[in-house]
């Protein structure tokens, strides 16, 4: 009888005053080995995916720091470039990345956009909520599972560190009969047909601490690239291309292969029914999987990436080049216009809510409703009323105006009438050490006088079916919500009939109406979402594994206070793996710097 070996210790030590360990704590699945004991000389972690071979323990190290780039401009590097060096595994492999903090005077988390992290919570990357932040000259290592194949990025958990450079794609891979939709392309070459899509901006937005939104950027990238990245295909094959949205500010784009049609496969890394496209859309962070042949006359071929939102008017190009081409004659002649007539505007162009699943979800029993209005609020305050220090040391019993509320005149995006408020600790390692007059639980906001408060919503059913209304009376914006750590069933989505904006009572008798389509049982599986302007996205979530999971609009507090709730499932932390964390100390979360 063969020995079952159920678990072979994660260790991630970190030097530099600060460490994270994986001991003593027990992943969910137990049948896999954490050894690569293949005979093979070939050790690298980006490889060809096989059956019956042993997850291999992937390890990289980050450093991350200010350079100064070919075009004179500042940029915040992982490792020196940006953006930062790909991740690309196989399912179940180990992953371990070590990341140094040298920005001066400021804290870092990582975030894995997209990884579930089920048996990993504390490797989240969430400051104050899943760790204490990465300071200056210190270390963090991360360590967790690859468990699920698909498309994802990192990022900086600061949307400005973001912006300036702080990213990079992540792709694991799954031994191709085991992909859905093998059939349908020739080739997957993640290191070459992955498009990572960023913002570039005219000055290095962590350097500001004031307000930043007026900060427009003046070029989108392409795996960095400014001019033209180049994808080389041969003629008569089908290739997958991941595409990856990796802004951070509300900016979808809009992707166009000149005189090719895509088949998109997958969204967010969960396979889809195929469907073809013109033109895809992305809103921030998105990704999309889409299938490319190569049918045309062997030429080279645009493929156009513009943007809206808050980057209207930028856009970035790369090239599709057929094997042999030689493409000097399309740099001399330039990119052609727009091609409106063949779908590039946002009403023709296909997006991730309105995919299907491949399978059939299944629907468990009647879901636990919990609504969440968004809407961006002015606040009439007097100088007088504003407090400029951090909330533990304010004067008790009087409400706290963060300067926030009185330097921002347009207002500040709130859920539920509050902003979100970083704990004075991390919750999920200290739960009983967060101060209790700090919190607010969701649906019981008014009990808590504070306009600023730790939103936590604690789950009573298996099922939750969050209603994301964009109430939409102070703005006519639309929003982006990310999911850590659990994926979203999206099982409706719109915008009011008439364009209204849209209270809580309006929903419902949309609702009640019958004018709130449900698809239960091809539900888009998603973990970032658009909720549309005047409009809705109700998605569900199954809370089964534990953490301090965080439902964020990332661009919403960017220039004021962060837009988020965490959705707290107990979990009993190891205290061997609580010891071995590092400690916050003293540290006290600025409102707007972890943001």
């Amino acid at each position: 009888m063969k020995l079952l070996v159920c678990c072979v210790l994660l260790i991630a030590n970190i030097s530099d005053n600060s460490k994270a360990s994986l001991e003593s704590y027990t992943p969910t699945s137990t049948n896999i080995l954490f050894e690569d004991i293949t005979r093979n000389a070939d050790k690298s972690c980006n490889r060809p995916c096989k059956f019956n071979v042993k997850p291999r323990r992937c390890h990289y190290n980050f450093t991350v720091e200010p350079i100064v780039g070919d075009n004179d401009k500042i940029a915040i590097s992982v490792n020196g470039i940006t953006p930062g060096p790909p991740i690309n595994v196989c399912v179940n492999d180990v992953i371990v990345v070590e990341v140094k903090n040298k920005i001066p005077d400021q804290d870092l988390t990582i975030h894995w956009h997209g990884v579930n992290q089920m048996g990993t919570p504390h490797m989240d990357g969430v400051p104050m909520v899943t760790q204490c932040p990465i300071a200056y000259g210190t270390s963090y290592k991360y360590a967790f599972i690859a468990s699920s194949p698909g498309t994802f990025f990192y990022h900086a958990d600061s949307v400005s560190h973001q912006s300036d450079g702080v990213y990079g794609s992540l792709i694991v891979n799954q031994p191709q009969p085991q992909e859905a939709h093998a059939a349908l392309y020739d080739y997957d070459r993640s290191d070459e047909g992955t498009l990572l899509i960023a913002a570039q901006f005219p000055t290095l937005l962590s350097a500001y601490l004031e307000d930043v939104a007026h900060i427009q950027p003046d070029a989108l990238t392409v795996n960095g690239d400014d001019e033209n990245f180049k994808v080389f295909v041969l003629q008569g094959y089908a290739y997958r291309l991941r595409l990856i949205n990796a802004i951070a500010i509300e900016c979808p784009v809009i992707i166009q292969i000149e005189q090719h049609e895509m088949v998109v496969i997958a969204t967010d890394g969960k396979p889809v029914k195929p469907l073809p496209a013109r033109t895809v859309k992305l809103y921030p962070g998105e990704r999309m999987d889409v299938v490319v042949r190569a049918s045309q006359e062997s030429g080279g071929y645009w493929i156009k990436v513009n943007a809206g939102g808050a980057c209207a008017g930028v856009s970035a190009n790369a090239m599709l080049l057929y094997s042999g081409f030689n493409y000097t004659s399309m740099l001399q002649q330039g990119v052609n216009e727009v091609d409106h007539e063949n779908g590039l505007d946002s009403d023709s162009a296909v997006y991730g809510q309105m995919l299907e699943s491949l399978q059939e979800v299944s629907q468990d029993a009647p879901p636990e409703p919990v609504y969440l209005g968004i809407n961006r609020k002015k606040w009439n305050i007097k100088e007088k009323d504003i407090d400029f220090r951090y909330i533990s040391d304010a004067i008790p019993k009087k409400v706290y105006y963060p300067a926030s509320f009185g330097l921002k005149s347009s207002g500040v995006v709130q859920i539920n009438g509050k902003s979100f408020l970083y704990p004075n600790t991390p919750m999920l390692l200290y739960p009983q050490d967060v101060k209790g007059d700090f919190i607010c639980k969701v649906g019981e906001e008014s009990e808590n006088p504070e306009p600023q408060c730790v939103m936590v919503l604690e789950p009573k059913e298996n099922v939750l079916e969050l209603v994301l209304v964009n109430e939409g009376f102070e703005s006519n914006e639309s929003y982006t919500f990310h999911m850590h750590g659990y994926t979203m069933q999206v099982v409706s989505s719109g915008r009011h009939p008439q364009g209204k904006p849209m209270s809580k009572e309006e929903f419902e008798k949309l609702n009640q109406g019958g004018a709130v389509f449900r698809n239960l049982k091809h539900a888009p599986l998603k973990d970032t979402i658009v909720v549309p302007k005047k409009g809705y996205a109700v998605v569900r979530i199954k809370p089964d594994h534990g953490g301090s999971w965080l439902l964020e609009c990332r661009s919403c507090g960017l220039s004021s206070l962060p837009a988020a709730i965490i959705i707290n499932v107990p979990q009993k932390m190891p205290k061997s793996v609580v010891r071995s964390l590092a400690k916050c100390g003293n540290y006290r979360p600025p409102d707007v710097l972890l943001n």
